[in-house]
């Protein structure tokens, strides 16, 4: 098969929508290549050791050894590297946080996610080994290999956004509580204008954007659903009506440190465009 016609295939598409640099772009095309390089026996190895290569590109620059080796629990654990790619791949879930804000079993399912990730990615070996069996296969099942690559591949970039999604969501529950009493703190006008009476029953952050600082500091700009009951009238005209609106807050803390954790209450903002609707 011709490479033009390749890259028409649904399957090449999507796994190019997943690279972001423009080497990575090239390198992906530079694989199909050698697979697309007809009467040579290693093509297909080629192929599937270039695919290797390209996945542990884009984990190298979701965890670049300098930046992994400045996070907080960093220690170095090989005498032959100083970036482990187990550590690559724990930085690129936890990023510069400290242990500290993850308790024992979060820790514990981690390790075991980046072990099973590990091992996944080891499929790879098959592929790139040259045997005799395998050094002259048909075209057809050429195809079908090359096709489960570059699915598999797309699986194991795709796992990076799962292991991170595991520990945000970790430090969501870590942050709420803090969330809660700056919103309670503040009484946002927005809300208070809505009844005679509110009350503020549940703050639930749904996604941080968190940038890291100089010094050890993170800013997380939290968003996410306010719950609140409306209270209206006294005794038999009294009522209450339960509601929900989007907020945006901004969260200063410490990698190191989970105490030190604070909601900026200057910098909440309520959406409540809805009620008026």
């Amino acid at each position: 098969m011709k490479l033009k016609k390749l890259l028409d295939h649904g399957f090449i598409k999507e796994f190019d929508k997943l690279l972001v640099t423009e080497f990575e772009k090239d390198l992906f095309v530079s694989s199909l290549r050698n697979y697309c390089s007809h009467g040579n026996p290693l093509r297909f190895h080629n192929f599937a050791f270039s695919m290797r290569e390209l996945v542990l590109q884009v984990i190298d620059r979701r965890a670049p050894n300098e930046q992994v080796k400045s996070a907080v629990w960093y220690t170095k654990e090989s005498d032959r590297f100083e970036v482990t790619r187990r550590q690559k791949l724990k930085f690129c879930a936890q990023k510069y946080i400290s242990d500290s804000y993850l308790d024992e079993y979060t820790l514990d399912d981690l390790d075991e996610s980046i072990k099973e990730y590990l091992k996944e990615f080891n499929f790879f070996n098959k592929y790139t080994h040259i045997t005799e069996k395998h050094f002259r296969a048909c075209p057809s099942k050429f195809y079908d290999d090359m096709k489960f690559i570059i699915r598999r591949s797309s699986e194991v970039i795709k796992d990076l956004d799962v292991l991170e999604s595991s520990i945000l969501e970790k430090l969501e529950n870590g942050i709420q509580e803090r969330v809660f009493e700056a919103v309670i703190n503040s009484s946002p006008d927005e809300l208070m204008i809505l009844a005679h009476r509110v009350i503020i029953d549940e703050t639930s952050p749904e996604k941080l954007e968190i940038e890291y600082l100089e010094k050890n500091g993170i800013t997380i700009g939290v968003e996410g659903t306010i719950s609140i009951t409306q209270e209206y009238g006294k005794g038999d005209d009294y009522c209450e009506i339960s509601n929900s609106f989007p907020f945006n807050v901004l969260v200063d803390a410490s990698v190191d440190d989970p105490d030190k954790i604070h909601a900026d209450t200057n910098s909440l903002e309520v959406d409540t465009r809805s009620w008026y609707e």
